[in-house]
């Protein structure tokens, strides 16, 4: 018996029937879409245009973050923001989190912008907006980032704290700020269809995953909320659905000595409709364009029943386990700044260089990626809801088969040996399996989700995955490897091999190597500030004197 079918005869929800066709028929639900190209009269743009709306550019980014350390909570990394965050900080935040970092260029160049995480096609549908209490040369409100020209666009004056808090259910009183991400689907879905709203998912925890990293090195910790009240953060944004989509909310906070900090979650319980109330009209925005959404009915089914109206509804996952090992630090050394301007997705047809991947570098990459974070759809203190399966294919000291990543190590899953892409149920025909030196699997409770959350539940954790794989990819970068994400593969095929327990899906797909041949040139922004000495100080070095602007292009 499929997800779809019932023995009682009752149609299964929205949310239920997307989980099987996303991904149990993948292939003939992309084969569906309206194939939009590249360069044709019906791509969308890639950027949000806001009109006459207040504008206030931002300082140029510094050039350097911090260790990589940092973005996972390590006590070595630098002291947050007591109070309010400074433009320096915001500046770091959004460009490395949002912003264009690369450009591409080359004969066969046609995804010219790149960011920090990666999309499909690099048509980069997550919209990041910021609520902060204010800095010197901008005031209180909500702002849209505009990351085409580095700048906050004012939407909504004043302090919104409180509202945002009830929103989210949560005490955020002593956050610096909260940065909120929505998805633009036809971005994604003049091409894909109802497929979209899964890559939208996937990339929203892609973003998420960097936010959080981001803001680590920076002395912040940033919390992943899946739960909010859609309705008042639209009105609060200006946001129309389905056409754009909150996706997920993010606050921020100081970093603290004792460990992060909880979610403080609320008592009381908030409507809908009477906290919208509270915010008079939504901002003036310029119109969207018009798009052919209205005729995806797969995906605005989706999307639409996923939307939350009273707080009452917020649900927590099942307790966990909690990982038996502290999780391996990454190496302290790497620069993040650094690994998020290397990261690389490998060339169009994935063909790494055959070259087997050291033991000691792949446990580098893996070891590190479970490490808790703070999130609203877990209890406090649980490991993410995320599980980690290896595909050794030729990796030095470590025998051919699968293999599942825990904190303690990596514990062989069936017989050493070959193991042949079709026995794993892997389809990607743009991707070499021959050459790669390892394939990682990242899969997640279906049946636990739609309980908790319904059909918000496949957002959750294609939200929660994605962080997963975001530090997979950075982690990668820092070892000088491709990663490549590709959703080619049979989900029930690959589910048996990993010995997967029912109601578990298999997730994202992510292929390792050395990166091989590319005839495209990824070209770094040129950005002109010097490292910072710690957050907020661009243009000074260790010894504290200004020093000559320089372009960064490794």
């Amino acid at each position: 018996m499929t997800v779809t079918e019932r023995p009682d005869g009752t149609t299964p929800s929205p949310g239920t029937r997307y989980w099987h066709r996303s991904l149990h028929d993948y292939a003939a639900m992309t084969a569906s879409g309206p194939g939009g190209r590249e360069g044709g009269s019906a791509e969308p743009a890639r950027f949000a245009r806001h009109g006459s709306l207040p504008r206030y550019p931002l300082p140029e980014p510094a050039g350097e973050l911090g260790a990589i350390s940092g973005a996972f909570g390590s006590a070595a990394g630098p002291d947050g923001p007591a109070a309010a965050p400074t433009a320096a900080f915001h500046s770091a935040l959004l460009h490395y989190s949002c912003g264009v970092l690369r450009t591409e260029f080359g004969p066969t160049a046609r995804w010219p912008y790149h960011r920090a995480a990666p999309s499909a096609r690099c048509f980069a549908p997550v919209e990041a907006y910021l609520w902060t209490p204010g800095h010197e040369g901008l005031p209180a409100g909500v702002h849209a980032y505009d990351p085409a020209h580095h700048a906050l666009v004012r939407l909504r004056p004043g302090d919104h704290r409180s509202v945002l808090g009830k929103a989210m259910g949560a005490d955020i009183e002593d956050a610096l700020g909260v940065l909120i991400l929505s998805t633009v689907f036809w971005r994604t879905a003049f091409r894909y269809g109802d497929y979209a709203y899964r890559l939208c998912a996937q990339e929203t925890g892609l973003v998420a995953g960097n936010v959080m990293m981001v803001a680590g090195t920076l002395g912040a910790e940033a919390h992943l909320h899946h739960q909010f009240l859609d309705g008042t953060l639209d009105r609060l944004l200006g946001t129309e659905g389905p056409q754009e989509s909150i996706a997920a909310v993010l606050p921020l906070y100081p970093r603290r000595a004792e460990g992060p900090r909880p979610v403080r979650r609320s008592a009381a319980t908030h409507a809908e409709p009477a906290l919208s109330a509270l915010l008079g009209p939504p901002p003036g925005r310029p119109a969207a364009a018009p798009t052919g959404l209205h005729g995806l009915a797969g995906l605005t089914a989706a999307d639409g029943a996923a939307r939350l109206t009273s707080t009452a509804d917020f649900s927590l996952l099942p307790a966990g386990t909690p990982p038996p090992a502290p999780p391996r630090a990454p190496v302290g050394g790497a620069e993040l700044a650094d690994c998020l301007r290397r990261r690389t997705s490998g060339s169009p047809a994935f063909k790494p260089a055959r070259r087997p991947l050291p033991l000691a570098a792949l446990l580098r990459t893996v070891g590190p990626v479970l490490a808790p974070w703070v999130s609203d759809a877990v209890p406090d203190g649980d490991a993410p809801p995320v599980t980690v399966h290896l595909w050794a294919v030729d990796v030095s000291g470590l025998a051919d088969g699968i293999h599942r990543v825990m904190a303690d190590g990596l514990h062989p899953v069936g017989p050493a040996g070959d193991v042949h892409p079709s026995q794993l149920g892997t389809e990607a025909a743009n991707i070499d399996y021959r050459s790669v030196g390892a394939v990682v699997f990242l899969s997640a409770p279906r049946e636990d989700a739609q309980a908790a959350f319904g059909d918000r539940g496949f957002r959750v954790l294609h939200h929660e995955a994605g962080v997963v794989a975001q530090r997979l990819c950075v982690l990668s970068a820092a070892e000088g490897l491709a990663a490549r994400i590709h959703n080619g593969y049979a989900a029930r095929t690959v589910s048996r091999a990993l010995g997967l327990p029912p109601g578990h899906e298999p997730l994202f797909q992510i292929a390792l190597g050395t990166p091989g041949p590319d005839e495209r040139y990824l070209m770094p922004v040129p950005r002109l500030s010097p490292p910072a000495h710690g957050p907020g100080r661009p243009g000074l070095h260790p010894g504290g004197e200004p020093v000559q602007n320089e372009v960064h292009c490794a």
